[in-house]
């Protein structure tokens, strides 16, 4: 009976664990801002790495008064406006960043898809009539 008891814990604590990991990875994706950001793409599918729609982000020029426009010193940029319309972006701006995308992550993005969606996505980033727009979380950790 004590043999069953450890066998059944040994199988619990690994399940519980891995539960409270899924259940903090859920929680912490719902938080956030969302923001709706204007995007060009490029590269349609990379036969190594699955089918996607690469893009870039076409963060507003119009910066508020006291921000700078992105250098290539830059650690995070600033996003202003009211959610989810961007209305402009600076670089870091200490406490008056309340909204902010680390360096890393504000230049370009990947959205994975099927062969035939992602050529279909692919034709109309490239019309120049139509502009993509990416809706993006920003949570208080950038």
């Amino acid at each position: 009976m004590n043999r069953a008891l450890h066998f059944a814990a040994a199988l619990a604590i690994p399940l519980l664990g891995l539960g409270g990991m899924w259940l903090s990875a859920d929680r912490l994706s719902r938080q956030g801002t969302e923001w709706d950001v204007p995007i060009q793409g490029y590269d349609p599918r990379d036969l190594l790495q699955g089918h996607y729609v690469q893009f870039q982000y076409e963060w507003p020029e119009r910066l508020p008064d006291g921000a700078h426009g992105p250098d290539l010193s830059y650690q995070r940029i600033c996003v202003f406006g009211s959610s989810p319309k961007v209305e402009g972006v600076g670089v870091d701006l200490g406490d008056r960043c309340r909204n902010f995308v680390r360096a890393g992550e504000a230049e370009q993005g990947r959205l994975y898809t099927s062969q035939a969606e992602a050529r279909r996505l692919q034709e109309k980033l490239w019309d120049q009539k139509l502009q993509g727009v990416v809706r993006i979380r920003l949570r208080p950790d950038g």
